[in-house]
């Protein structure tokens, strides 16, 4: 199994380089005071309505799916045979989840990330930012603006086919001005994609001391991509709960629901430990839970520490539980190529 011990998020780590014009700024407040009023949501809802890149039955729904449970075995098993076909996506997430794992494996996803980004993949050019660390970490020779120029022309591209991504993209990499970057992401959310509303959050709430109407502003946003069931959202929500020691409120309780039934690998991680560390679990249900999650996952810290059933059908019906755990996880594609989680 391939491991490397590091999320990158390509487009986010460009925009660190605008400096001011992405920073919030308290102006901010009844711009997005504005939009929640406009687009009210108090409670989780029952349909998931989130702006996936790729939908079950799609050629490569399994391979991403597997990629963003950090199944690499299935992902680099469903993604080979359209890398020999040299489809674009396919070579952009085989690159993705292979590079800096051997000196065999970096330069063919240098290879791959290139044949990708000449096909038409804008994040594949992307990766070749000169703001992309990951691209000065193991392809210095390569990263530049010329690319960056590549991705803007792909992106607008897509945007003008409606794509939102394309369309959010395109705007931001087009030196904005700080009014016009809350708007891209705005009309992101509006049109379902919430990486953008929620990395706006994060930027303030991950704060050591917010102010505080942009931190309380900061939860508000979360709480909206929460409630559309957004899982970075939810594990960000469920960090500032641990931030402020609140690990046994009611939040929190939602949060772990909410995210065990969409497949949060750090709310399953979470859950766990402190299920083992508290006691408060008995050890049939803690060992179906550690079970699910180590199916799902393929592997999960916690499984080896729990006893297992000692009576045979026990254990029989323990692991039919865990399946129907795992077969009860919402299959929906939240990652793309932006936000590539590699651990």
């Amino acid at each position: 199994m391939r491991l490397k011990v590091v999320i990158i998020s390509l487009v986010s780590l460009l925009l660190m380089g605008c400096g001011d014009k992405t920073k919030p700024q308290k102006s901010d407040i009844p711009l997005f005071e504005a939009f929640l009023a406009s687009n009210p949501i108090s409670e989780v809802s029952s349909e998931i309505a989130i702006a996936s890149i790729y939908k079950p039955g799609d050629a490569l729904f399994n391979a991403v799916w597997g990629v963003q449970r950090r199944r690499w075995d299935i992902a680099e098993k469903e993604l080979k045979p359209w890398v020999e076909k040299n489809d674009p996506e396919a070579m952009f997430w085989m690159a993705s989840i292979i590079y800096g794992s051997s000196i065999l494996d970096t330069p063919k996803a240098k290879r791959l990330f290139m044949e990708s980004a000449k096909l038409g993949n804008p994040y594949a050019a992307l990766f070749f930012s000169p703001k992309n660390n990951q691209c000065q970490l193991y392809y210095s020779d390569v990263c530049s603006e010329e690319w960056v120029s590549k991705a803007q022309t792909l992106f607008a591209e897509q945007a003008k086919k409606g794509d939102v991504r394309g369309i959010y993209y395109s705007k931001v990499l087009n030196n904005p001005t700080h009014e016009e970057y809350v708007q891209a992401v705005i009309e992101a959310a509006e049109n379902h994609y919430y990486y953008p509303l929620v990395e706006y959050a994060n930027k303030t709430a991950r704060k050591h001391e917010p102010n505080k109407d942009m931190e309380k502003m900061a939860i508000k946003l979360l709480q909206y991509a929460r409630y559309h069931n957004f899982v970075p959202a939810i594990e960000m929500l469920a960090n500032y709960e641990a931030k402020n020691k609140r690990t046994s409120s009611l939040q929190m309780k939602t949060l772990y629901e909410q995210g065990l039934k969409l497949g949060s690998k750090k709310l399953w991680q979470s859950y766990i430990a402190l299920a083992i560390n508290n006691g408060k679990i008995n050890n049939n249900e803690l060992f179906i839970t550690a079970q699910a999650a180590d199916i799902f996952f393929g592997g999960l810290i916690g499984l080896g520490l729990i006893d297992k059933p000692k009576d045979e059908d026990e254990l029989k019906e323990a692991n039919k539980k865990a399946q129907e755990k795992v077969d009860e996880v919402k299959k929906v594609i939240y990652i793309d190529g932006a936000h590539v989680p590699l651990y």
